[in-house]
């Protein structure tokens, strides 16, 4: 954006009284711009340019174009060539992979660079590597890219032009142009008195139709020669040159500061063109295009039809010269279909000579029947690529096949011949009928074509009612350019197949409705002619270029020397007929352009009738601007619509990040007001209106644009084929001046929009104040100015309103700096003048009324001013036509405000940034968990208060300040300020008063709270319109320094992870906390505690936070080793691990903790779990087998002992041997309190625990058939199905995950007697059976049992290669099912099974993986259902009641002990293995990040339905999901470093 300084050459267009002027400020005004230009600048910016005025500051700050990233994801499969992504030159493109890419070896390249591949970045983590390109160069340019040599998708990104004023920056926001057709303008040297009307209007651009040498038609699109110059531009004794051109054009930029563009024709030439007979190839004609024809014929039948009926042929039937009412129409629609139309035989192009063909049939039969008959097939009418009448035929080999078989009715070889003969000429018979039907509705469907346009021409109200039918005004257009003397149209078919005079029979170019545009009609594929749905420029033949250059070398380049002439001379090219155009000629003609001039502005008019389709092209094309029409919209409300629809963000939007999104957009516009070819809004709406929509376009966040004549009030469409008046001249006061039409409104309009952009108001809101009224809002998000423009429509010129009522007022919000203007259309004489007809006049019987500067409580009859800061403007005498203008500026307490937040959040190490930041280093771990997450249940259990309820969106599934970050974030990213939480916002400041009052609660936080109130309280005083966004700059402020902070405290491998990894790693936050009724069992006081009490590990969010429900000894130490260490909270884990040791009995661990007082034992792997935790423990905590002699506090020192009755303190180690030995011994009880008290579904035998050693196996076996004791642990519970009281999943026996958690306890525990960790090396009742011995007896085991290889001939097997889900079950089969757990043994312990093995058990295993989860059960098992529903009443045993909750659901944690087992035996196996174990773990966890990030609570779900499915019952939150999937992460961030 420019800087305005005095002497600028752009100074004429900008009112310094009204804008000012930068050196007449005081010192301190000085002092003003300098702070914020410092603070601009330390937010990052790389130059703030500064415009004034006496009493304001506008301050524009020009991003650091480096500092500018747009990310693009690439998706497998997208090819988005209707996505625009517009990108500032200097801007970096950055591509990643998407979740869909993820594992994959992806190539990237660029039509920027096309030989070159991108180069990822360096690192494993392809969530976290990207390529990118530096964008220098403007244009269109696609990127493509490849997985694994196969190409996988596309798109498009568009840089955007720097337009340059006599070396000064133009924003494309900033265009303001205006159109001229050239033939007005008469010679040269007077182009200069007649374009200085756009210069005095205010005008930066000037749009000219060609100049080059119109055809005979004298439209000014049909040109003759593209290398020559109309006529027009010569002067008496002076031809004119194109240099003459050019000197002109640099002139009017280096005088006038204005830019000049001109139309390019690619698509068709005039039908007097010399070149185009000189070169009859460049055009579709009968020779090189035969299928034209049949439309020739056609169209010589319409034509001599038309004469006919001109020279009275047809009056004696009804028909008569001049043809104005229906009854003529009908009476040349019937002579047409009946009698006309008929004789040109149309049917005879498509058919077949039947006797011809028979012959020849009969011919190739003699020699005998086939021998290779086709039975049941038929054939079709091969067309005649020639096109002549009769000349198609039929597949001869096929008809063979098919007609000339054996014949059981025939006695003899001869009569076999003749049926066959005759069978195969019945069906020719009927393939010309079908032929015959088929042409006969294409007769038809040209009738009705032509038809239309005829009673459109002739006898429609909205129509030109020609009457007279005569050569100047034919009855209908000529399809085809005819040079031959008229004979008869049968004569004339003749010429179609004579190969020198038929290549001069050229269609003309046109246009047809509701097409596709990137279909050629005039190829053969398109019947386009023959069926007369074109709506024909009877002056311009189509170009043919074909689809390379080879195919017609002379046009190509006589275009690409008239391209590059054109580019030479202009600023910037409109492409005429631009959908029309072949889009590959477009795309090549446009490349050579951008050689000349690489900052071409490009523009067209696009009339495809579909966003993708215009999309499309702006992309191929590299279209800078779509010109957009305000005379489409039907009332004010739809042109308010467009104004806001074309250009500029929100006002309030959310301040945005230099690296982000590029965000999909709609073309950039170039609106006008009203093209050339729009009829006058003097007849379609009113004079009245032109002021007014002026006024609306000129406050649109877009380039914007009028046509020479709408300013002047030209009352009638200036013609571009019709019209030979010239525009008036500027030398002639008489015609034109500043006091004509609305030409000083429009000066001051357009130097208006001109500055709105160059200072950088970017933010557009429009308000419908009432029918006919419109208030448009320019705001500037950076020093918050606005400037409000009212308009008074008038789109009916009998609507006329003086004093409009029941208005509503317009809020000031601010101080009312200035009225800019108030303008208003004054009627002096209700007749207009006599048209001149010698050059273009507008009406002179209205006067535009002008007042600048208005006082803001003088006498304006236009407004009233009430109340101060707070107050509004009312529109008093505000008449139809009227438009006026306010500018507002912040109150000094908003601005103060405003700065404040500025300060707080963008100048490094300010004083509240250094409080919070030391306040956050204060808090604890467990204090984070209240700060940014807390569920509702969670906080009503601990300061007994719910979250905070915005209205018409509910509450935030967390309390704390997580919650905010994804609601706001989808604000941001899709600019949604209607989202109830900004209307909340702007309502008042409550959220804020429940952010701070919530954590005031917590002991501990008050300070934090104290000071997040002091950071956000200047928000109470920042305008409503602006709260949403300053509110979210504030929030995402907080937020990231505490999130920092948490990274501070975890291990240090996370910071450097991928976002996945980081956003697991802050998800682990929200289920370590202090719950009131939730707590741990008691932890011996000799643990010294970080917090007053320890934290323990929700198992999932919302459904098990509080209460009983919160603590599962399962889940717990599942989720552990990933939630707790692996993220580096060693202390948290050593207390959860002490606290469950504590509540040890009979061996076992809770299921349910209840803080060890109501604590239930009925599980049989919780503590297989708990002890592998300890385990990995000592391998990652610093000095982690201390551990082993931390003191455990036994609340049930003896199995019968009594709460509280009893304590014991042990070390850990001694509660681990009991454990053991328990098991080894054998754990048989019945379980306290057994009935309907704590399940009131379980069967008697269910209560029934026993768990032992297989002395044989090692194995640890245990259950039965009516108790479920591993997490697989569904009871039924439905009376009506007959699952009640039923486990779905026993699992009883040798479950496999329990016997790898075995192996891994005992393999370490020898380990740690090795190492002098622990003192026993064996169970205490047999010393032969060692930790080793009974980990080397479950290894030697392990496979021998649990694996079904290609010989195993038992009869429940199902499938093979895989592992057993256990052994020994009492109903046999379910040992062979496959299922998931395995993977969970296999990645504890790796080397429980060769690894060859192992991979085919991964490989056979895929089958159960979903998109996020892993089956529970093999899906072509007879039990497999993928939906739970737990409120399922029906009578279907296997679902009713949620029975198959572990019956093919897709759960979480398990995958991630997938992706653990993948990469741990792909890493024993090595080579390829490993590379397609790494690449399956990226692409798996690419599902989880997408997951992450498009749910609400940030985190993993429990499970989900098939397929990835969402399933209502499931913990959208769920601790072991994350924690299983961090060590996924781990161990692939380990194998990446290796």
């Amino acid at each position: 954006m420019p800087t305005v300084e005095e002497g600028d050459a752009n100074n004429d267009s900008i009112d310094e009284e009204q804008y000012g002027n930068p050196d007449k400020l005081s010192e301190k005004g000085r002092e003003q711009i300098k702070e914020q230009v410092d603070t601009a600048l330390s937010a990052g910016a790389e130059k703030a340019e500064v415009l004034v005025e006496t009493d304001a500051i506008f301050i524009v700050c020009k991003m650091s174009q480096n500092n500018e990233v747009r990310i693009i994801v690439l998706e497998e499969g997208e090819h988005l060539e209707s996505v625009i992504r517009k990108i500032e030159k200097g801007w970096i493109v950055r591509f990643k992979r998407g979740t869909s890419l993820l594992g994959k070896q992806v190539t990237v390249t660029t039509t920027m660079s096309p030989d070159e591949q991108l180069k990822w970045s360096e690192g494993s983590d392809h969530l976290a590597v990207y390529c990118e390109i530096q964008c220098n160069v403007a244009g269109s340019f696609k990127y493509s890219f490849s997985t694994d040599g196969k190409e996988s998708g596309s798109g498009y990104f568009l840089i955007m032009p720097e337009l340059k004023v006599n070396g000064k920056p133009l924003p494309l926001d900033g265009v303001v142009c205006q159109t001229y057709l050239t033939k007005l303008l008469e010679d040269l040297p007077s182009w200069k008195s007649r374009l200085q009307v756009a210069k005095e209007s205010g005008y930066n651009m000037i749009h000219l139709t060609p100049i080059h040498e119109l055809g005979i038609s004298n439209s000014s699109y049909s040109i003759s020669d593209h290398h020559s110059l109309n006529s027009t531009l010569d002067s008496p004794g002076h031809k004119a040159t194109l240099k003459d051109v050019d000197t002109l054009v640099k002139e009017i930029e280096k005088e006038w500061n204005i830019l000049t563009v001109q139309d390019v024709v690619w698509n068709h030439a005039a039908k007097n063109a010399k070149w185009i007979l000189e070169h009859p190839e460049s055009a579709y004609n009968c020779i090189n295009s035969p299928h034209l024809r049949p439309a020739y014929v056609i169209d010589r039948i319409y034509h001599h039809f038309g004469k006919q009926i001109g020279e009275g042929v047809w009056e004696n039937r009804g028909v008569p010269k001049i043809v104005d009412n229906i009854h003529h129409i009908n009476n040349i629609e019937y002579l047409l279909r009946a009698e006309v139309l008929p004789k040109a035989r149309l049917h005879e192009f498509f058919q077949i000579d039947i006797i011809k063909t028979k012959s020849h049939f009969e011919n190739l039969i003699k020699n005998g029947p086939t021998k290779d008959p086709l039975d049941g097939e038929t054939i079709e009418i091969i067309q005649d690529l020639k096109w002549r009448r009769f000349g198609s035929s039929v597949d001869f080999e096929k008809a063979l096949r098919i007609y000339n078989q054996e014949r059981g009715d025939a006695s003899n070889e001869n009569e076999r011949i003749q049926k066959c003969v005759a069978s195969f000429g019945e069906h020719l018979e009927k393939l010309n009928m079908k032929a015959g039907e088929e042409s006969w509705n294409i007769i038809l469907g040209g009738l009705n074509a032509v038809m239309g346009h005829i009673s459109y021409e002739r006898i429609a109200d909205h129509g030109p009612k020609k009457g007279l039918v005569s050569p100047d005004s034919p009855l209908t257009t000529d399809y085809f350019l005819h040079l031959e003397p008229d004979s008869t149209w049968e004569e004339e078919e003749k010429l179609a197949y004579d190969e020198k005079k038929g290549q001069y029979l050229m269609v003309f170019n046109g246009w047809v409705m509701s097409s596709n545009p990137l279909n050629n009609f005039a190829l053969p594929t398109s019947q386009v002619y023959l069926r007369r749905e074109l709506v024909c420029w009877g002056d311009s033949v189509k170009l043919n270029y074909g689809e390379k250059q080879e195919d017609s070398p002379f046009l190509w380049n006589y275009m690409k020397e008239y391209t590059q002439q054109c580019a030479k001379i202009f600023h910037g090219l409109r492409i005429d007929n631009a959908h029309g155009t072949p889009i590959h000629v477009a795309e090549a003609l446009l490349k050579s352009a951008r050689e000349i001039r690489p900052d071409i502005y490009v523009f067209a008019e696009l009339f495809t009738g579909s966003e993708y389709a215009d999309n499309m092209f702006v992309n191929r094309l590299g279209i800078s601007s779509l010109i957009r029409e305000a005379q489409s919209a039907h009332d004010s409300h739809e042109q308010g619509r467009l104004v806001y629809r074309y250009g500029g963000d929100c006002v309030g939007a959310f301040i945005q990040r230099s690296t982000r999104l590029a965000p999909s957009s709609i073309a950039h516009g170039l609106f006008l007001d009203q093209s050339h070819d729009n009829p006058s809004p003097i007849r379609t709406r009113s004079v009245r209106d032109i002021l007014p929509t002026a006024a609306m376009l000129s406050m649109a966040s877009c380039a914007v644009g009028s046509n020479r004549g709408y300013d002047e009030f030209i009352r009638d469409h200036i013609h571009v084929v019709s019209e030979a008046r010239p525009y008036s001249s500027w030398l002639k006061k008489e015609e034109v001046s500043l006091e004509k039409g609305i030409i000083r409104g429009r000066k001051i309009l357009n130097d208006l929009h001109v500055w709105l952009a160059q200072n950088g108001y970017s933010q557009v809101f429009v308000d419908q104040m009432n029918s006919d009224i419109v208030g448009i809002t320019r705001h500037n998000p950076i020093t918050h100015e606005t400037v409000v423009v009212v308009s008074h429509t008038s789109f009916n010129s009998f609507n006329y309103v003086h004093y409009p009522g029941g208005l509503k007022h317009i809020p000031i919000g601010g101080v009312l700096e200035k009225v800019l203007f108030e303008m208003k259309l004054n009627e002096i004489s209700p007749n207009w003048d006599k048209e001149n007809s010698e050059v273009l006049v507008g009406l002179s019987n209205y006067s535009l009324e002008v007042n600048q500067n208005v006082e803001i409580n003088g006498s304006s009859n236009m407004f009233k001013v009430h109340g101060g800061n707070q107050g509004f403007i009312e529109l008093t005498g505000f008449s139809s036509g009227s438009v006026i203008g306010f500018k507002i500026k912040p109150s000094d307490e908003a601005q103060q405000a405003i700065e404040n937040i500025q300060n707080i959040i963008k100048v490094p190490n300010n004083k509240q940034e250094i409080e919070l930041v030391n306040v956050l280093k204060k808090a604890t771990l467990q204090q984070f968990n209240h700060i940014l997450f807390s569920c509702e249940s969670e906080e009503y259990s601990t300061i007994q208060q719910g979250g905070y309820d915005v209205p018409n969106f509910g509450k935030f599934v967390y309390c704390g300040l997580q919650g905010l970050i994804p609601i706001l974030d989808k604000i941001r990213d899709n600019n949604d300020l209607g989202h109830p939480v900004c209307q909340n916002l702007r309502d008042g400041t409550w959220i804020c008063d429940y952010i701070i009052g919530r954590l005031q609660k917590y002991q501990g936080l008050e300070n934090l709270a104290s000071i997040i109130s002091e950071i956000l309280k200047p928000l109470k005083h920042v305008p409503y319109y602006l709260r949403p966004a300053y509110f979210e700059a504030i929030i995402s402020y907080i937020y990231g320094k505490a999130k920092n902070e948490v990274f501070g405290r975890m291990s240090p491998e996370i910071a450097d992870s991928s976002s996945l990894y980081r956003w697991l790693a802050i998800s682990t936050v929200s289920f370590v906390g202090d719950i009131s009724g939730a707590g741990l069992a008691p932890i011996s006081p000799k643990i010294e505690l970080e917090d007053k009490k320890a934290s323990s590990l929700a198992a999932g969010l919302p459904h098990f936070a509080v209460g009983i429900w919160r603590n599962w000894g399962r889940d717990t130490f599942i989720a552990l080793p990933g939630c707790l260490l692996s993220t580096g909270r060693f202390k948290d884990a050593r207390n959860i691990i002490l606290a469950f040791a504590g509540s040890l009995r009979h061996g076992l661990i809770p299921n349910l903790l209840a803080e060890g007082i109501g604590a239930r034992y009925n599980c049989r792997d919780a503590v297989w779990f708990w002890l592998v935790s300890i385990v990995k423990y000592v391998e990652l905590a610093p000095n982690g087998q201390e551990i082993l002699k931390d003191t455990v506090r036994r609340i049930y020192p003896t199995d019968d002992a009594v709460y509280g009755d009893l304590d014991l303190e042990q070390p850990l180690i001694d509660t681990i041997y009991e454990a053991l030995d328990k098991h080894f011994s054998g754990i048989s009880y019945r379980e306290r309190n057994a009935g309907n008290q704590i399940d009131e579904h379980m069967k008697d035998e269910g209560f029934n625990i026993k768990v032992d050693v297989d002395r044989e196996t090692g194995f640890i076996c245990g259950g039965n058939r009516w108790n479920c004791g591993t997490w697989m642990d569904k009871m039924g519970s439905s009376e009506k199905a007959g699952n009640r009281g039923e486990p779905a999943t026993p699992r009883d026996g040798a479950p496999v995950e329990i016997q790898s958690l075995a192996y891994k306890l005992l393999i370490s525990l020898d380990d740690w007697n090795r190492r002098g960790f622990i003192q026993r090396n064996s169970v205490s009742s047999d010393e032969t059976w060692t930790w080793l011995n009974w980990a080397q007896k479950i290894k030697e085991n392990f496979e021998k049992h649990f694996f079904v290889d290609e010989n195993d001939s038992n009869k429940y097997v199902n499938r093979r290669n895989i592992v057993k889900d256990t052994v020994g079950s009492t109903f046999g089969y379910t040992d062979y099912q496959l299922r998931c757990n395995f993977a969970i043994a296999l990645a504890i312990s790796p080397d429980l099974l060769d690894a060859q093995k192992a991979w085919k058990a991964l490989d056979s295993a895929e089958v159960l993986l979903g998109p996020l989860g892993i089956k529970t059960l093999d899906p072509i098992d007879w039990a497999y259902n993928g939906y739970y529903n737990n409120d399922d009443d029906g009578t279907d045993k296997k679902i009713a009641k949620g029975w198959n909750y572990h019956q093919g659901p897709e759960w979480v944690w398990v995958a991630g002990f997938y992706l653990l087992a993948r990469l741990s035996i792909g890493e024993r196996i090595g080579g390829e293995k490993l590379e397609y174990a790494v690449k399956q773990v990226q692409s798996r966890l690419g599902n989880a990040y997408k997951h992450i990030i498009d749910s609400p609570w940030r985190s993993l779900p429990e499970l989900t339905n098939a397929n990835g499915d969402y399933c209502n019952a499931s913990c959208p939150a769920q601790a072991w999901s994350v924690g299983c999937l961090i060590e996924a992460c781990s161990k692939l961030n380990n194998i990446a470093q290796i």
